[in-house]
């Protein structure tokens, strides 16, 4: 006679317990703090860092040649042309994407992105170089002039302690539009002073003086 099998007992599912979900906090910016946004940039990038820093000597020696005649027949370029390789070459297009992406934004981008779907909102939305393509691309220059043209210092040395001159905010096309008037009515003021120099306006975007009366800037944070 066969022995019954014992009757399997049934599993007893012990309940998970959920994690509480992150929070994204806005934490407002006043001013600006260079070695905490060069921390951040260094920490998201730090697999492009060697791409970067390619890029950037590129940039660097190609300059050197348009303004020393290698690439340009001997012939020296208008300064149209100088400008235009600083606003792109040397502001524009060091990272992969435009700028230094760390999630700063506007409080009126969050809004929105918070109310409304991707597909509608990035019709909505732009970043904004904080401190402006061609005065990132002179102070390059001027920095690089200083340097009596040491490529080698400025990609190894320079460029690692500078990388929050790249750093871009997400606002709305609304508010990109307001900023960008504030900035040529700041630019005709600086002209006009005692001293004027690309210096003096990075002075003045480094205080977030261009984005105050036309929108809050924050970090978003998850806590």
């Amino acid at each position: 006679m066969k022995t019954p099998r014992p009757k399997k007992q049934p599993k007893v599912k012990t309940p998970r317990t959920k994690k509480p979900k992150k929070v994204t906090v806005f934490n407002k910016l006043d001013e600006f703090n260079e070695g905490e946004i060069n921390n951040l940039i260094q920490k998201k990038y730090s697999n492009e860092m060697d791409f970067i820093k390619s890029k950037f000597e590129d940039a660097l020696n190609g300059y050197i040649g348009m303004i020393t005649g290698k690439k340009a027949g001997n012939k020296p370029p208008e300064q149209a042309s100088i400008n235009d390789y600083k606003r792109g070459q040397l502001g524009y297009s060091l990272f992969t994407i435009s700028g230094a992406r760390i999630d700063l934004i506007s409080r009126e981008a969050l809004d929105i992105k918070k109310t409304l779907k991707y597909k509608e909102y990035k019709k909505l939305l732009t970043y904004d170089h904080v401190f402006g393509c061609l005065n990132l691309g002179s102070c390059v220059v001027n920095d690089l002039e200083k340097s009596n043209y040491d490529v080698d210092y400025m990609v190894n040395e320079w460029l690692p302690k500078n990388l929050y001159r790249w750093v871009v905010i997400q606002v709305t096309k609304i508010e990109h539009s307001a900023i960008t008037k504030k900035t040529k009515k700041t630019k005709k003021l600086l002209v006009k002073s005692e001293n004027p120099n690309d210096e003096l306006e990075y002075n003045f975007k480094r205080k977030l003086e261009h984005y105050k009366e036309v929108s809050d800037i924050g970090f978003l944070v998850k806590e």
